[in-house]
């Protein structure tokens, strides 16, 4: 470079005014923020106010300015800067301004030049003008001045063909473009303008190949209603109708596009290559001009209906076997928005063919693309119903009627199905329960296999009905459910008793197996056990099934019963049905608990006569015994009650002793009607379960069995009990199942029970090695920890047929009695649960009786039973039950609940002896707690009798402490005294006084 050369001089900056006022607007105007963006506007349109005479100028400058802000992406700029430029637009241009040259045509111009585009933008650049070109057109359609006296009608086919020129060449924009123009047609129609604008839209709209499209169609309904009376383009639709019968598979097609277009030249609107993920707004335009109409048969141009509609736009079009993904997904978001928002007729006819099969797949596949929408509507379903239960019966009709599978939760994974009839109302299960009758006589498959599976899920479908609204008899709820209930059970009762109908054409198809024939009459066990949870129905119900039984063994209206009864048994049915005829007579004059009990109690036997249960006839008779005793009137009534309590107690104990949970519970509730009545006798039967063994030998002394026959017996009752439990993976069923495993198990001293545990264990090691040592003898081998340096010179030697054949019979020989050496232990395990499982029934109805009779004196005969219990029982939960009885016993004999003796006090001397003797033993900290609770107990009555026997306990206190001085074998625990010690310092005022 020059050393001479200074370089050019720098341009002095020229002088310009910056508004600092309108840039701040501008700058708010792409606010994100509505009341923002609003005031900005509202700012701006105050400085052209007509007063302010702005200049021709500055209105022009901020006409480019808003028009090139429409362009920018920033923010919420494009928004804000429409609102501006519709309100500036109005205000200028709305009344012609004296003096002005600025036309409407001018801001047209610059409009459209600061919106178009050339081929040098990027294509971010050119979405941005495209944008820009189409929040104009909005502004200026918004601003209403082309529709003014003074306008140039010209100018807007102008602007119309600009607008239908950027969906024409951008499919993607269609939809927006669409949009303003659909709006435009309202707008007419509020401001009253001549049909010439809006017909010049229609015009525009078929000039440019968009009248069959979405956006054409939604155009065109709007058009139909808001200008009934504007010339519409001819050859477009029929009878000017997109909803004309007869365009039915055309409007498929071209709502099945959505936003796509076939292409046939450079001119048509092409494909947009993205998909919106939203419904297209002329779905709703159609819909709602649908919804209400019906298909007349006079009128030749009758619009479709919406179930017409419905099966052929979407159930054929969009949920066509060929449609992809995509558009079935515009199907499911079509399904849920009539879900939401449709009328209770629109939801009852959106549940097609192809619509559920396709529901029905996505849902039972959770990799499936469309599984997640399918979980959405199906939830969608259960709202409606929860929201609206009488929707349910059209829910159930759609899901398993023709149009869907009788198995629909079992093929989807779901509990769809389960949830809509638990929420129906009346009215709805009205409809449903006949419809689950008509499936389980035909459940839609010839395969006996796939319709034993389908009536089992109809059942299961009957019995979550019966769990849902038997619940309702304890609410406060305004719905009585009992008619539906009993219509169940009456169903039920139809195929579990009477399978085989004298009708062919009224006949199951295929035939009920006895297996279908067990599960419904299961079934109907379950049904009951949660009616009779239910005080309203536990007395009314089973008596209506009972009573359903007999009339239709009477009438033979289903055919032959399916088990064979002879006189005797007939005639035992038929004593107990009149003792069930006077019960309910006498109900009628005045129900008791005693009644509704007695009632119960004869149903459920009866209802054991009709399953061929062997002990159900013994039973009815000393029901019937039991009956007459305790309604009768002879002078006898005190021993005839007592005689009948017993029996009472030992029919119960029959019932308790089933592992079901229906006999549980109505061996609960009748228990607690009698508990009052409850003579010593049926309190020592209890008594003795609970002191028996849980094992085989304690099974075989409760239940009186011995010899072979007896066994074969046990053998027989294990494989009902196999059957049972086979079914307790179903989870409708009604068999209780009982841990007894040896967890946890409490300490105990008592030698007896660590004999029989340890002769057990020794027992099946040595079994274990007889069956080892005689496989070895068979096999001519050894165990290999064993004889390591004998001789194995034979161990090569081959042997011919007859060895082998000798070999082959001493192996099954030795097989054989290892089967029997296994029966044996399934039968001591088998036993061990039989046991556990009576044990915890009988304790409960212990704890009903001591909270019904704790004030007894003969409840008192409970606690050392239950304390030998809680020590000697090796089930934890066993242990924790009988603790637990006692502390709920101890609980409730407070102040006057203490009982009270009557005649000799000896007997409740020698108790608190034996309570203290029981205290010495070793066993859980529980147990210690609960001696020392009931000695207190027995202390507070014998003190409440005679306050002077304070001294002698004193006494027997202090030989207590002796023993845990002075003998090993004493192991009282320090609580036992402490406990002691407190209650003489709370009882020491009393004692005084």
């Amino acid at each position: 470079m020059p050393p001479n050369f200074h370089g050019p001089k720098k341009r002095r900056r020229e002088a310009y005014n910056v508004d600092v006022k309108l840039v701040e607007i501008y700058e708010d105007l792409a606010s994100e923020k509505d009341e923002i963006r609003l005031k900005a506007a509202q700012g701006l349109i105050s400085q052209f106010t007509p007063d302010k005479n702005p200049t021709d100028d500055q209105i022009k400058k901020v006409l480019l300015r808003l028009f090139r802000g429409l362009c920018s992406s920033r923010k919420a700029a494009r928004i804000g800067f429409s609102i501006a430029l519709a309100e500036m637009l109005t205000q200028i241009f709305a009344v012609k301004r004296e003096g002005s040259e600025l036309e409407l045509v001018d801001a047209l111009r610059l409009w459209e030049s600061q919106s178009n585009t050339s081929n040098s933008e990027s294509g971010q650049e050119q979405r941005d003008y495209l944008f820009g070109r189409l929040f104009g057109a909005e502004a200026i359609i918004k601003s209403a001045v082309l529709f003014e006296p003074h306008a140039v009608y010209e100018q807007w086919p102008k602007v119309l063909g600009l607008v239908f020129e950027i969906a024409q060449k951008k499919p993607w924009l269609r939809e927006e473009c669409g949009w303003i123009i659909y709006r435009l047609v309202y707008d007419l129609s509020a401001r009253n303008l001549d049909a010439k604008y809006l017909e010049a839209a229609l015009e525009g709209l078929c000039s440019h190949d968009l009248a069959r499209s979405p956006e054409g169609v939604a155009v065109w309904l709007a058009a139909k209603d808001m200008f009934p009376a504007a010339n519409f383009p001819s050859k477009i639709w029929k009878h000017d109708d997109p909803l004309d019968p007869k365009e039915r598979s055309n409007l498929a097609k071209v709502m099945k596009e959505s936003s796509t277009e076939e292409d046939k030249g450079e001119n048509k609107a092409k494909s947009s290559g993205t998909w919106n993920s939203k419904l297209h707004f002329a779905w709703d335009a159609i819909i709602s001009r649908t919804s209400e109409t019906t298909k007349s048969k006079e009128s030749k141009s009758s619009r479709l209906s919406f179930g017409e509609f419905w099966t052929e736009v979407v159930d054929n079009g969009l949920f066509a076997a060929s449609s992809s993904d995509e558009r079935k997904y515009w199907g499911f978001l079509l399904f849920n928005k009539i879900l939401n928002e449709g009328s209770p007729q629109q939801a009852a006819q959106v549940f097609t063919k192809n619509l559920v099969r396709c529901l029905t797949n996505q849902l039972a596949v959770e990799d499936r693309y469309l599984h997640r929408m399918a979980v959405k509507v199906s939830k969608a379903i259960q709202a409606r119903v929860s929201k609206e239960p009488g929707f349910a019966a059209a829910a159930v009709s759609g899901l398993m009627g023709t149009a869907g599978a009788v198995n629909f939760d079992q093929a989807t994974k779901t509990k769809t199905i389960e949830k809509i009839v638990a929420d129906a109302n009346n009215e709805a299960l009205e409809d449903i329960v006949p419809v689950f009758g008509k499936l389980l006589s035909n459940p839609g498959a010839d395969d006996e296999k796939t319709a034993a599976s389908n009536r089992q899920f109809i059942a299961g479908l009957l019995l979550s009905i019966v769990r849902a609204k038997a619940t309702t008899g304890n609410s406060d709820s305004e719905e009585d459910f009992q008619s539906i209930l009993e219509q169940i059970l009456s169903i039920l009762v139809r195929y579990a008793y009477f399978p085989n109908t004298a009708d062919a054409s009224t006949a199951p198809k295929p035939a009920l197996s006895q297996a279908t024939q067990e599960m419904l009459r299961n079934r109907i066990n379950s049904s009951l056990n949660s009616i009779l949870a239910c005080q309203k129905y536990a007395a009314t119900i089973p008596y209506a099934v009972v009573k359903q039984i007999r009339d239709a063994i009477k009438s033979e209206e289903y055919g032959k019963f399916n088990i064979d009864m002879d006189e005797k048994l007939q005639d035992s049915v038929k004593t107990a049905f009149k003792s069930l005829k006077k019960l309910s007579s006498k109900e009628k004059k005045g129900e008791t608990s005693s009644l509704s009990a007695f009632k119960l109690l004869y149903s459920m036997t009866v209802l054991q006569v009709y399953s061929a249960d062997a002990d159900a006839v013994s039973m009815l008779e000393e029901l019937d015994f039991c009956y007459t005793k305790f309604m009768g009137e002879s002078d006898s009534k005190k021993q005839d009650t007592a005689d009948a309590s017993d029996a009472l107690v030992e029919i119960l104990l029959s019932f308790a002793s089933k592992q079901s949970q229906l006999f549980r519970r109505m061996s609960e509730q009748v228990f607690g009607a009698f508990a009052d009545q409850v003579t010593e006798n049926g309190l020592e039967s209890l008594i003795s379960i609970l002191e028996a063994k849980e094992s085989l030998a304690g099974q075989q002394e409760m239940f009186d069995e011995q010899g072979d026959d007896d066994e074969d017996d046990v053998e027989e009752v294990s494989g009902d009990e196999d059957e049972e439990m086979a079914d307790i993976d179903d989870l409708d069923s009604d068999v209780e199942v009982v841990e007894a495993g040896d967890a946890s198990e409490p300490e105990s001293d008592s030698d007896e029970d660590e004999e029989d545990a340890s002769d057990d264990d020794e027992e099946d090691a040595a079994e274990v090695a007889d069956f080892e040592a005689k496989l070895a003898a068979a096999l001519g081998t050894h165990r290999a920890d064993k004889d390591l340096t004998a001789d194995e010179s034979d161990s090569d030697a081959d042997m011919n047929d007859d060895e082998m054949d000798a070999v082959d019979e001493q192996l099954a020989k030795v097989f054989r009695a290892r089967r029997q050496v296994t029966s044996k232990l399934k039968d001591k395990k088998d036993a061990r649960e039989n046991m556990v499982n009576f044990k915890n029934r009988v304790l409960d109805l212990i704890e009903i009786f001591v909270k019904k009779c704790h004030s007894s004196t003969l409840a008192l005969d409970l606690l050392l039973p239950l304390l030998r219990l809680a020590r000697r029982s090796s089930v934890k939960q066993i242990a924790s039950k009988a603790n637990n009885v006692l502390r709920e016993y101890t609980k409730l004999c407070k102040g006057s609940a203490v009982p009270k003796i009557e005649g000799e006090d000896e007997p409740v001397w020698e108790l608190l002896r034996s309570i203290h003797k029981e205290a010495r033993h070793s066993g859980p900290p529980a147990h210690a707690t609960a001696t020392s609770q009931a000695s207190l107990l027995v202390v507070k009555v014998l003190v409440a009798h005679d306050k002077a026997a304070i001294a002698g306990v004193v006494d027997v206190y202090a030989d207590t402490r002796k023993e845990q001085l002075c003998s090993t074998k004493c192991h009282v625990q320090p609580s036992f005294f402490t406990d002691w010690n407190n209650w003489c310092v709370s009882a020491s005022k009393q004692l005084k006084n």
